[in-house]
């Protein structure tokens, strides 16, 4: 009786060993309402808190859009776009988010690729992003002599840059004012150390509501879009191509789920990231969420990329069409990939 015991518990231990041995690859097996057999994929997606950042990927887990997809999908919340990049490049991530301009001066780290474009400038979000001046600033020439602020390694150096030259205004005749957080540009706009800024969102009400700040212009004077774009590791997308087409299903759902719930989406917002609801909505109103890439996309990303090259910022040489890897896209939704 003792050795039947004995062979009984090493077969179960087997059994258990075998089981703890499958679950813990970063795929598995389940069945959908069919009784076929689909994969799960296991993706960390690094995703951040910025204001209307990362609405859609919060509105596909929430919903369950990648559980449909088969993505177990592990979010991971960062501050910014750029700390999602380098959650990528610290093997804290697959994928990541950033900015365009992040965007370019990120891509020759690592090996990382363009999977996709997630948002694009659009008349709302021009138009909600404006420049904010104090004192006797009444029209572009009266910038001149003044101190304009702006967020060091940002894509506001970039808006600047535009607007200044569309206005025919060195930028030896005015002077840049750094600024690390939103708080800091606040008080120096309040002390008088900063005449100018950019703003947008809930953020720019907080400007206007110190006393003689004004708006003088918006974004889409300057001709410049903020787009954001979905990166990953070039490794991970060559061998996964299947997950991340499934990602991109799922985030075409979120979108959608976005768009048609925008009060749903703010409450989400306040019990994920204590947003209140009425900035939350601001912020869905002005973000224009996209899938898909084409020339346009290109010609945007290759004008900054040269500026970014002529000031001397951009440190790595890379051909940007090098980084694209756009075949899960592709398959996704191939009308949504114009470039050759």
């Amino acid at each position: 009786m003792k050795k039947i015991m004995l062979s009984v518990l090493s077969i179960l231990l087997l059994f258990s060993l075998i089981i703890t041995g499958c679950s813990s690859t970063t795929k598995s097996s389940t069945s959908d309402s069919g009784g076929k057999a689909t994969e799960v994929s296991t993706v960390r997606l690094a995703i951040d808190t910025a204001a209307g950042g990362s609405f859609q990927f919060r509105a596909a887990e929430k919903q369950g859009y990648f559980d449909e997809q088969g993505v177990n999908a592990e979010l991971s919340n960062f501050a910014y776009g750029i700390d999602t990049v380098n959650a990528i490049l610290t093997e804290q991530a697959d994928t990541g988010l950033a900015a365009d301009y992040a965007l370019l001066n990120s891509l020759g780290k690592g090996d990382m690729v363009v999977v996709s474009t997630l948002t694009r400038g659009h008349e709302r979000s021009l138009k909600d992003n404006q420049l904010l001046v104090r004192g006797d600033i009444k029209s572009p020439e009266d910038l001149k002599g003044k101190k304009l602020g702006v967020p060091k390694g940002t894509v506001t150096e970039y808006i600047w840059a535009k607007y200044l030259e569309a206005n025919q205004i060195s930028e030896e005749d005015i002077t840049y004012v750094p600024y690390s957080t939103p708080d800091e540009a606040l008080v120096g706009v309040k002390k008088g150390d900063i005449d100018a800024v950019w703003s947008s969102g809930a953020l720019k009400d907080k400007f206007k509501s110190i006393e003689g700040v004004t708006q003088l212009d918006d974004l889409e004077s300057a001709g410049v879009t903020i787009d954001s774009y979905l990166l990953a590791k070039r490794s991970f997308v060559e061998e996964h191509p299947e997950a991340v087409e499934s990602v991109l299903k799922a985030l075409s759902q979120g979108i959608e789920y976005v768009g048609n719930h925008q009060k749903e989406t703010a409450q989400m917002a306040f019990e994920q990231l204590k947003v209140p609801e009425e900035d939350a909505l601001k912020d869905i109103e002005r973000q224009n969420y996209v899938l898909g890439f084409s020339e346009e996309d290109v010609k945007h990303l290759e004008d900054m990329k040269e500026w970014l090259e002529e000031k001397g910022i951009l440190k790595e040489s890379y051909n940007l069409k090098d980084k694209l890897s756009l075949e899960p896209l592709k398959n996704a939704f191939p009308d949504l990939v114009t470039v050759e």
